[in-house]
């Protein structure tokens, strides 16, 4: 007898519904219901895979931590729907191993609890008995909670508990009541009093029962009921906000430990943290103090598990907070989707393991024919999860996990708590079908459509139009079911690499709609494929070729309609326009072959020289190039092959063009292409970027259109370009792989050598190194690249001298050797240029018409530079003897330099020529118009006339050189002499040596070769002045001698002190040292004159008597301050009788004087 369905699973689905269908909720054990519930949860807790490790790891940290000063705590991360909240319930019992009733504890309901898991609880309910305190789990839902009281809404959780009222003022009270011994009383005689203890207790304030229940057990506490209310409402009042950290604390020792002993070992399980922090900086702030209180103030007996949708290692600011006091972090996903559903819904038992078997294994051709053509196609290990995974065939499993990815990018239904209920809902249909019925593949469009609608991944306007299609009917419910999957195969990603190969063809619609395997399925195909046309013909769908013979099926919208009508349209334009069609194909044709070519690096020869690749896309022949290769390149939609191997042929062996061909392959799969992908755009650009729904979507398939258009236009192009042709001149084929390859050999070992025929005579990789030895003056720089002659017997330098001709600027000179037929390096030809140019072969003038010496010429003046053959050239031995004369003024010339140090030559020259004579009384410089004459050449001319006129230069460079000694040695002294006839003036000697001084001057004798005119009249005014010069200096000190002895004798010098004295002194401008009268030596002369004068010695003596009665009338003024001056002057005194009477005057004038003060006569 065939087994039904839910004959082969553990769990009936029809009686046994998902525990909490599929989403788990932290509630506490009220009623029935939540113990069922919990119950149902513990049996189908799967817990060997991620789960099981985030428990070991949790524990693990928590065992460790006992007696340390610090408790870890767990921070539970995954995204919606992952089964946090189903990790943490269960987390919770299992650490308290709740009782259920009936001797059932949670740890004994749960089966396949990990070894270690099991190990560790057995430690923790050790612990527990050495502390004599039961295990407590304490969980809650933090959104539930109050926004702004973050202590105390996790303190309600901690209190409900342990059986205390949640609201701290109540709490404090059952604790005030238990600390005297009166709770249980208290509560006792409210709850005989027909109260719910709970309610009475939000009455606090006003509950007549509980204040009358305190006052029989405390009679003294107050007068009456009345005043126990208010006593207590006064004692207990209710406080908005949150309470502190320090109050968290003490409530909660007091919550765990009610007798004041040690702490019980608690966990305490926070759902949701982090939706409840939300953004707010201030919730999170008060969290991270309150978790660590959590581990640090409670004996490391509570053990703190929150949960949220990021990891702590995000970048969301609230969460960086709690990073540093959550130290277990366990990141969730969905890796055991697969695992928990074959355990909680498909898992098989053990008699009907071989039935499954058995109907699997003989219809195995039908499960084999699921979606074959892609890339969820039947897999070999298959068969070791059929039986597992049956109902639901492998294959459709890979589609709905597709499908989940591609619909639901928010993840809200791809995740274990969704697909729990999509799969139980599906199994519970077919449950009492026979063993052969499976899911099919619509169901999951049935089962999510609502939410894909609120997602905006399904328009509800097409939404509607499915769900209309399902009149009741068979054949209304298959359309519909058909429908869906052509929209959920419609999201499956089409990109390369992404791309599944799953498309909504008749075959493979009809394959995921199979719904008994021991069925034959051909009347359901014809069924399947009879519909799609039909839906096709209204409108509900549309067909889409993107594969040649291959038929998909898309769902149709308004808007959609509306663009599949204009893209018909626009395709009929485009077919109907040849000339745009043929202008498309030739651009991608073209673009595709540079593409191809762009690879194609030509170089030639030793010298590595590059070339350049020329692509000619024409009918009509290329023009000659002189600088590159030229690819010819025609296709078969505008000539045959012949026609191009012709024009090959008769080009000639010797033509550098390459003929490419490109064959006129897939030709109408080519033009059907380019319609599509241009009718495509046409379309998009009309639209722009729509503001619907249906728009976007209209525009996003009809882009997804024209990526496929294009993609085949790409395989078939590269198809054309794979299959061309090459030809060389002369007709030759040019075998490959590759375009690129063929076209790299052919230019290469061809093209090249006919374009150049000449580049052989320069192809050498040493023209770099010919250029810098020939900068350098090299005698030979083409040593360099072999050339061991001279330099105008190579190959280059004969062709660059003869393109020279007359002359010829370097740039041009450059452009004509650089192209065909030599296509020489640069390097060679300015290398050449160079090296005639140092040796002579070429003079250089540059942009202003400037000679350029031999040396001053580099790469970059080169281009800039006029070459001219010259007709004179030195010979090496020539050379020698310019660099002999060049020695005359010593300058020292190294061979090759010789026109480079001409003009310093000639500048030595000049200046010693110029040394020979000068101004008064020097004679005029010699004349050297050989100088002039030598200035006014340049290059070889110049050095041959320098060579030439040796003797003369030397006998030049000597007479100038006499003369130049003779000025060094007379002009000082004629200097010298002039100076000390001015300071001689009013001497003697003066009035007789001025005539002869300006005769030398005028007749500019002072080089005499004969007679030196000067030596006699300077020894002879020297030996007058140093006469003067001695004969004034002792005056000088006779009368400062005379003088300060006077002073010195005075009784009023002798009566001053020291500083009066200096003062006095400095005043009267008395010499302040003593002036000796030494002979000067004749060197001295002219300083002591500049120094001090003739006239001035002279002037200083004769003021050296006032200035010392001056210091003497001072002095006398200094000790009585009324003294007069009085200066005696006369006349020529001839007798006795002429002094009586002088002296009768000058008496009388003094006794006037007398009355008014002391008279000091100068």
């Amino acid at each position: 007898m065939t087994k039904k369905i839910f004959e082969t699973l553990q769990r009936d689905p029809r009686t046994s519904p998902l525990a909490n269908n599929g989403q788990a909720r932290i509630t506490t054990l009220d009623d029935d219901n939540a113990r069922k519930e919990l119950e149902a949860e513990l049996h189908t807790f799967v817990c060997d895979g991620q789960y099981g490790r985030a428990m070991e790891v949790i524990l693990q940290s928590y065992l460790s931590q006992q007696g340390q000063a610090r408790q870890n705590a767990a921070w539970i991360a995954g995204f919606y729907g992952c089964g946090k909240s189903h990790l943490q319930k269960m987390l919770g019992h299992l650490w308290a191993n709740t009782d259920l009733g009936g001797g059932r504890r949670a740890r004994d309901l749960v089966l396949e609890l990990p070894d270690a898991v099991r190990a560790q609880f057995k430690e923790l309910d050790t612990l527990a008995l050495r502390s004599s305190k039961p295990l407590v789990a304490a969980s809650g839902a933090m959104p539930s909670g109050a926004k702004d009281a973050v202590r105390a809404t996790v303190l309600a959780i901690l209190l409900k508990a342990q059986g205390f009222p949640e609201t701290v003022p109540q709490a404090r009270f059952c604790f005030w009541l238990q600390k005297g011994g009166h709770l249980d009383a208290v509560r006792a005689a409210v709850e005989a009093e027909g109260c719910s203890w709970f309610e009475e207790l939000d009455d606090l304030y006003v509950s007549p029962v509980i204040a009358s229940a305190v006052l029989e057990r405390i009679p003294d506490l107050a007068a009456g009921i009345t005043e126990a209310i208010d006593l207590i409402g006064r004692q207990f009042p209710d406080r908005e906000g949150d309470i502190t950290t320090k109050d968290f604390v003490q409530l909660a020792r007091k919550a765990l430990a009610p007798d004041g002993g040690e702490l019980p070992h608690t966990m305490l399980v926070l759902d949701e943290v982090q939706q409840y922090i939300s953004d707010s900086n201030d919730r999170a702030t008060d969290f991270v103090e309150l978790a660590e209180a959590l581990q640090t103030e409670l004996d490391s007996r509570v053990l703190l598990v929150a949960s949220g949708q990021s990891a702590l290692s995000s970048e969301t600011p609230q969460l960086q907070k709690l990073k540093d006091r959550f130290r277990i972090n366990v990141q969730l996903s969905d890796t055991d989707v697969e695992t928990v559903i074959r355990k909680v819904i498909l898992q098989k038992r053990p008699d009907a393991q071989a039935a499954v078997e058995q109907v699997l294994d003989g219809n195995a051709g039908e499960i084999s024919k699921q979606l074959q053509d892609s890339g969820i196609k039947e897999r070999s290990e298959d068969r070791q999860v059929a039986v597992a995974d049956y109902p639901l065939l492998p294959t459709r499993r890979r589609f709905w996990e597709a499908c989940f990815r591609s619909v639901d990018a928010e993840g809200t239904n791809s995740q274990l708590r969704s697909q729990l209920r999509i799969i139980f809902d599906a199994v519970k249909d077919i449950a009492a079908a026979d063993v052969g019925q499976v899911i099919t593949g619509d169901v999951l469009f049935q089962a999510m459509a609502g939410d894909l609608v609120n997602s905006g991944v399904l328009l509800n306007e097409l939404n509607n139009r499915i769900a209309a299609l399902d009149d009741d009917s068979v054949e209304g419910k298959l359309k519909q079911s058909l429908c869906g999957l052509a929209f959920l195969i419609s999201r499956l990603p089409r990109e390369q690499g992404a791309d599944l190969g799953v498309r909504a063809t008749a075959r493979s619609l009809a394959d995921l709609m199979v719904a008994d395997l021991r069925s034959d399925s051909g009347q359901l195909r014809q069924d399947v494929a009879k519909l799609l046309e039909a839906m096709a013909e209204d409108g509900t769908l549309m067909k889409v070729v993107d594969q040649p013979g291959l038929e998909e099926y898309r769902l149709q919208t308004t808007e959609g309609a509306q663009w599949q009508g204009q893209f018909e349209e626009k395709k009929q334009a485009v077919r109907n326009d040849a000339s745009e069609l043929s202008s498309k194909r030739e651009q991608l044709l073209g673009h595709a072959i540079q593409e191809e070519l762009k690879a194609v690096k030509l170089s030639q020869g030793d010298a590595k020289m590059a070339r350049k690749l020329a692509l000619w896309i024409s009918g009509e022949p290329p023009a000659p190039s002189k600088e590159g290769v030229v690819v010819w390149v025609r296709d078969g939609w505008g000539c045959s092959e012949k026609e191009v191997r012709d024009a090959a042929r008769e080009a000639g062996a010797d033509d550098p063009v390459l003929h490419v061909f490109l064959p006129r392959r897939g030709a109408d799969d080519l033009n059907a292409r380019i319609i599509e992908a241009s009718a495509a755009k046409r379309v998009i650009d009309h639209h722009g970027t729509p503001s619907t729904n249906e728009g976007r979507e209209a525009r996003s398939s009809m882009q997804s259109r024209q990526n496929r258009a294009e993609e085949g236009i790409g395989e078939l192009i590269g198809d054309v370009i794979t299959n061309a042709l090459v030809f060389k001149g002369g007709g030759a084929e040019e075998y490959g792989t590759k375009l690129a390859a063929k076209v790299q050999s052919a230019a290469t070992e061809a093209s090249l050598a006919r374009l150049f025929p000449e580049f052989t005579k320069a192809d050498s990789a040493g023209w770099g190194l010919a250029v810098k030895r020939a900068r350098q003056g090299s005698d030979s720089p083409l040593e360099a690249v072999g050339h061991k002659g001279a330099t105008e017997t190579h190959p280059v330098a004969r062709q660059v001298l003869s393109t020279i001709g007359a002359a010829k600027e370097g740039s041009t000179i450059r452009a004509e050797l650089l192209i065909a037929p030599y296509g020489w390096p640069q390097d060679a030809i300015d290398a050449v240029l160079l090296a005639l140019h140092r040796d002579g072969t070429l003079s250089a003038k540059d942009g202003s018409n400037n000679t350029i010496t031999p040396g001053q010429l580099d790469q970059q003046s080169l281009a800039k530079a006029k070459f001219v053959p010259q007709q004179v050239r030195l010979t090496a031995i020539e050379k020698v003897g310019v660099r002999g004369v060049f020695g005359i003024p010593g300058v020292g010339v190294k061979p090759g330099e010789e026109e480079a140090k001409a003009s310093e030559f000639l500048d030595e020259m000049e200046n010693k020529v110029a040394q020979s004579g000068g101004a008064a009384p020097l004679p005029a410089p010699m004349a050297a118009p050989l100088l002039t004459e030598l200035r006014g050449q340049s290059g070889p001319e110049q050095l041959k006339a320098i060579l030439e006129a040796k003797a003369q230069l030397q006998a030049l460079w000597d007479d100038a050189s006499t003369l130049a000694d003779r000025k060094d040695k007379r002009l000082p002294q004629w200097e010298r002499l002039v100076t000390l006839l001015s300071e001689a003036e009013g001497l003697p000697v003066h009035q007789e040596l001025e005539p002869q001084v300006a005769a030398i001057l005028k007749q500019r004798s002072l080089l005499d070769p004969t007679t030196d005119y000067v030596a006699p009249l300077l020894q002879e005014v020297e030996n007058a002045l140093s006469a003067a010069m001695d004969q004034a200096q002792k005056n000088l000190v006779q009368v400062l001698a005379a003088e300060l002895k006077d002073l010195e004798d005075t009784a009023e010098w002798k009566a001053l002190t020291d500083e009066q004295r200096t003062t006095i002194a400095q005043t009267a401008q008395l010499p302040a040292e003593t002036i000796e009268a030494e002979p000067l030596e004749r060197n001295q002369l002219v300083d002591a004159l500049q120094q001090r004068s003739l006239t001035s010695r002279a002037e200083l003596a004769d003021c050296l008597a006032a200035r010392f009665a001056n210091a003497r009338t001072a002095a006398a003024q200094a000790l009585e301050p009324n003294t007069q001056a009085v200066k005696l002057s006369s006349g020529v005194l001839k007798d006795e009788a002429a002094l009586d009477a002088w002296w009768a005057a000058k008496r009388a004038e003094l006794l006037l004087k007398l009355p008014q003060g002391p008279i000091q006569i100068n």
